[in-house]
């Protein structure tokens, strides 16, 4: 338990162990009999009982006893008028049986699940259930059971998230060992932030007071991992935008897309991310939001075209989780041939969040109206392009390359896709606050790694780090931004995988985000070498797959970009550059390609 290893039992153990089962097997085939008889009188229920107490874990017999409870309940209905107290008195018994079986062990699943059952009915009082909770949290105040339980009680008496935050404090302070104290805290205030309830906003004060807190349980003890759980919740709540974002799109904003209708394209239009045949008829379009939303549909999603394929498109998800939404979303958009502008630019604007409907699971709505635009152009069949091989890809020779030595220089990042028109002033209060808090928690916990060798702080300060080059990024223009903590970032997760080895593989996935983010600001630098190298005509290309993989580098994006056909030739394309110094963006290649 909390990471304590199991002992296997010794001889006497098991002995002792062999010796109960024989003991409670005739108690046990005696309670099937009643069971499997559908018997449910109080002798069958008193053999239950027993059997529970001595084996808390046997939820076969909490099962029965509900159902025995349920017989007992219609059969008096139907027979005269219940007693109210007899009602009571069987609840009374039942709640008694729980306690008998929390002796033995106040860890069982069934014992809490069956008292919750049992309260539920509403025939018990619940004003001494406080009290049996704090003799169990005083026994072991990382219970879980207990904890959840409270949270049922709490709900039942109607107490206020602030009474029961109060008890969280009360609890840590008592012992900031307390994961689930902390918890328990980190679920009672996001209720209290999302309500905005008095003393709760705005939500800066109350997480400056949070972080306040949690610094006294890690400078006093920075290896206990409790508080560090806590403040990395802290952290998401302060970066997080709580209404869903479109942050990546297929095809990206600003892109031209050649398409043709026989399967051939002029070689000046052949592309490995924009040439399409439309033999097919289609072109996907493509949507991932910063999270999971359902609500994507033709009401909620407009297609501006001069083609009527455009209305009342079916958007559907590229996986789904049990809830039916998702964070990636495709439509195709059909082509008739009869209405095609040949040789002509057909431009088409995506316009997201114009009208409510696209949520989050949290219930919160797409706030942030976005667009995007890009120009499809079609080739038009023709005699010389008849006598062309249809290609399914580019191959790129070595005549095709040649090598010029070029200095790098820092460089700022491309502009992504999902840098789109949206209204939030970043550089409101808010902005601020939040690059000024996460500075300040930068400097506390380097100072604390100058006195205290804690992997957990490496990789808390590693994520600030992160956090803060993501936030300042916000109104730097490409000129000026630059990643100021990408090294040390990348130097704190190789510290990380050399300290800790148990935990390398965890380290590495980290590293290979910080890398991905350095790849992605050094994109302008890649684009001057590539232009030198002769191949300025495909650097387009690769702008386009790497703003697709932006935010966080999600490998679903990824997936879709193999339905069009581009992943296996910019992969070709990329290991080809890596005699020109393009390793960088090659092992975040390799990162995806593994995932």
């Amino acid at each position: 338990m909390h990471g304590r290893a199991r002992k296997a039992p010794t001889p006497q153990e098991e002995k002792a162990f062999a010796l109960k089962a024989s003991k409670l097997r005739p108690l046990q085939l005696q309670f099937l009999q009643f069971h499997h008889n559908k018997t449910y009188t109080k002798e069958a229920l008193e053999v239950c009982a027993k059997l529970l107490e001595a084996i808390p874990e046997y939820l076969t017999a909490w099962n029965y006893r509900k159902v025995a409870v349920e017989h007992i309940l219609s059969h008096s209905e139907t027979e005269t008028e219940i007693d109210p107290e007899s009602i009571k008195s069987i609840f009374s018994e039942e709640l008694r049986v729980t306690e008998r079986a929390f002796a033995q062990n106040y860890k069982s699943y069934g014992a809490w699940y069956h008292r919750k059952w049992v309260l539920s009915k509403g025939h018990s009082s619940i004003d001494r259930e406080l009290q049996l909770l704090e003799v169990f949290l005083k026994k072991d105040t990382r219970n879980f059971h207990a904890w959840n339980y409270r949270r049922f009680v709490a709900a039942l008496k109607n107490r206020s998230d602030e009474e029961e935050l109060q008890f969280t404090t009360d609890m840590i302070s008592d012992n900031f060992s307390n994961y689930s104290a902390w918890h328990n805290r980190s679920v009672l205030l996001s209720q209290l932030l999302e309500k905005k309830v008095q003393g709760y906003f705005p939500k800066e004060k109350v997480l400056t007071e949070e972080c306040n807190l949690v610094h006294q349980a890690l400078f006093t003890d920075p290896d206990d991992q409790s508080g560090w759980f806590y403040h990395l919740w802290i952290l998401d709540r302060m970066v997080k935008v709580e209404s869903p974002l479109l942050v990546s799109t297929w095809p990206p904003h600003g892109s031209s897309i050649n398409v043709s209708v026989k399967g051939c394209l002029e070689k000046s239009a052949l592309s490995p991310m924009t040439s399409f045949d439309l033999n097919t008829g289609t072109i996907p379009v493509i949507l991932y939001f910063s999270e999971a939303v359902e609500g994507v549909n033709s009401s909620t999603i407009n297609v501006e075209s001069i083609y009527d394929a455009t209305q009342d498109l079916i958007w559907t998800p590229l996986s789904t989780n049990n809830s039916g939404s998702a964070q990636a979303w495709v439509t195709y958009l059909n082509f008739l041939e009869e209405k095609i502008h040949f040789l002509q630019a057909n431009p088409l604007k995506v316009s997201v969040g114009h009208s409510q409907g696209i949520v989050s699971l949290n219930g919160f709505h797409c706030a942030h109206p976005m667009k995007f635009e890009f120009t499809v152009y079609v080739q038009p069949p023709t005699s010389q392009h008849t006598d062309l091989q249809c290609l399914e890809m580019i191959s790129w020779g070595d005549e095709n390359f040649h090598i010029c030595e070029t200095h790098l220089k820092e460089s700022s990042p491309i502009k992504f896709s999902y840098q789109l028109e949206n209204n939030e002033d970043n550089e409101s209060t808010t902005y601020k606050w939040k690059a000024e808090t996460i500075a300040n928690e930068i400097a506390l916990f380097r100072e604390l790694l100058s006195e205290a060798n804690c992997k957990i702080g490496k990789l808390t300060l590693a994520r600030l780090l992160m956090a803060h080059d993501v936030i300042t990024s916000y109104n730097k223009s490409s000129d000026t931004y630059k990643l100021a903590h990408s090294e040390e970032v990348l130097e704190l997760y190789c510290d990380l995988m050399n300290s800790d080895p148990s935990h390398s593989q965890f380290y590495k996935d980290e590293y290979s985000l910080g890398l991905l983010q350095q790849g992605r600001a050094t994109c302008s630098a890649l684009s001057i070498h590539l232009e030198q190298l002769n191949l300025g005509s495909i650097w387009a290309e690769l702008r386009r797959l790497t703003g697709l993989f932006s935010n966080s580098g999600n490998a679903r994006l990824y997936h879709a970009c193999i339905k069009v056909e581009c992943q296996q030739k910019l992969s070709n394309l990329l290991k080809r550059f890596t005699e020109s110094r393009g390793s960088l963006l090659i092992q975040g290649l390799n990162w995806f390609e593994d995932k």
